[in-house]
């Protein structure tokens, strides 16, 4: 199961179908219990997979708007028990991070708080309930799926979509650099993951360029996910610090989180420096190019022959 466009494929709006099929397929196979992994993580993975591969076709696609809306509202019916997790999870890797600074004990209410605050939200989560429901959606998804339809073919179908999504990455970039707050970082880490898909969809191009695009947007979007997380850790304690323990303790746990979210910056600016460097134009320009040449290499044996 490829995601990405192949030469094989014939058309464009083939190689959408057949994708949106199998990574719809996937994310049932998990639902049903045909692999071993993590529901939750799975089936939200193939959603936003899913909705990476819309957008690359977005401005020639009728439908966008309608599946999109579907993907997210079915990684939304299952999401409560991805997110009791992630506050434990940033706990423990900030305390990590700064273990010779860092007195575990004086610190241990926060831990425990978020300990039951997952027991609490596990106990009520819906997500095993939603699992029926989940299913019914992505049967309705796939059965809309294998008849979506474009309005173009070749480059002109992926092209603006392309462009549409690297363009919002390099405005949120913008904007984050000018106003430095934790909505702006999060908003551009959206767009870098979406373009990452748009790599990994186009692959084929240019397998060593675009891999390298992939491993860069990858991990600017991972440093970026881990700058959210923290976001969100700081929050939730600024916001009822006393349940969170001794307010020395609380505040000092929010200056780590800060201190962390610096250190992530600085190390996602010359990434996103170098990832979002050339202009829309430019980008398009390129992988236009390149897309002919794939192209012409695909239709070259089929002549052959």
């Amino acid at each position: 199961m490829a995601f990405r466009v192949k030469g094989k494929d014939g058309t464009v709006q083939s190689a959408v179908r057949r994708i949106a099929c199998e990574q719809i397929d996937a994310a049932l196979a998990a639902v049903d219990g045909q692999d071993d992994g993590d529901v939750v993580h799975d089936v939200r993975k193939r959603c936003k997979k899913l909705r990476g591969l819309v957008r690359l076709v977005r401005p020639s696609f009728p439908g966008y708007a309608r599946e999109n809306a579907a993907f997210r509202d079915i990684a939304g019916l299952i999401s409560a028990a991805r997110d009791a997790r992630v506050m434990q999870d940033t706990y423990d890797a900030l305390v990590e991070h700064f273990h010779a600074e860092v007195d575990r004990r004086a610190l241990g209410s926060i831990r425990r708080r978020f300990t039951l605050q997952r027991k609490g939200e596990l106990a009520d989560d819906g997500s095993e309930r939603a699992l029926p429901q989940v299913r019914a959606r992505l049967l309705e998804a796939r059965e809309r799926a294998a008849a979506w339809r474009l309005d173009d073919d070749g480059w002109a179908a992926v092209s603006g979509g392309l462009e549409k999504t690297y363009r919002q990455a390099r405005k949120a970039a913008a904007a984050a650099r000018a106003n430095p707050h934790d909505e702006a970082f999060h908003e551009l880490r959206k767009h870098v993951k979406y373009h990452w898909s748009h790599c990994l969809l186009l692959e084929g191009l240019w397998r060593p360029m675009l891999v390298v695009r992939q491993d860069a947007a990858l991990s600017l979007s991972e440093l970026l996910g881990d700058h959210h997380d923290l976001s969100v850790f700081a929050h939730r304690l600024d916001t009822d610090p006393l349940a969170y323990g001794r307010p020395g303790d609380v505040v000092a746990a929010i200056g780590l989180a800060r201190r962390r979210q610096a250190e992530l910056e600085a190390k996602a600016w010359p990434l996103a420096g170098r990832l979002l460097a050339q202009s829309p134009e430019q980008l398009g320009d390129h992988f236009g190019a390149l897309w002919k040449v794939w192209r012409s290499a695909a239709r070259a044996p089929a002549e052959a022959a």
